[in-house]
């Protein structure tokens, strides 16, 4: 008896497993990234959960929609810099607690040297507005924690 009851107990919870699975799936995954090159800049600017995000260029943009399609989640859409550097997108304040973080800044100079350089911020949201307010894209998710 107690054999029925965990195969019952097994079979249900394989239903219910695929059953979320079913609802999960994506039907536009996207298996193809492109190797993308940080010193073109080409900014696309796009809004993110009410955040105003920066792309240093198409491929980078298109490679997080890539992955955002991966995840299930919507596309993002290529806006303009005036909409999304609005107040309501690009705020002057964040709020405290969360933790600091370490952007990687691609740069070209003028006589055609390309570097990067790390740089702190207190948060994401305080990132998110620098590269907002100054038109500079990061590349890549920012790392948890002080750059080293």
């Amino acid at each position: 008896m107690y054999f029925k009851f965990l195969f019952l107990i097994v079979l249900l919870g394989g239903l219910l497993h695929l059953n979320e699975a079913q609802t999960t799936n994506c039907s536009n995954n996207c298996i193809l990234r492109a190797r993308c090159n940080p010193y073109f800049k080409d900014l696309v600017w796009t809004v993110v959960d009410r955040v105003c995000r920066v792309y240093q260029n198409g491929c980078f943009f298109g490679n997080e929609n890539c992955m955002r399609a991966n995840r299930c989640l919507p596309p993002m859409v290529a806006t303009s810099r005036e909409e999304c550097m609005k107040e309501i997108y690009c705020p002057r304040m964040c709020s405290r607690g969360a933790p600091p973080v370490c952007a990687w800044f691609p740069y070209t100079l003028s006589n055609g040297t390309t570097g990067g350089r790390d740089m702190a911020f207190g948060s994401r949201c305080v990132l998110d507005s620098y590269a907002c307010r100054n038109a500079q894209a990061y590349v890549n998710e920012p790392r948890i924690g002080r750059c080293t």
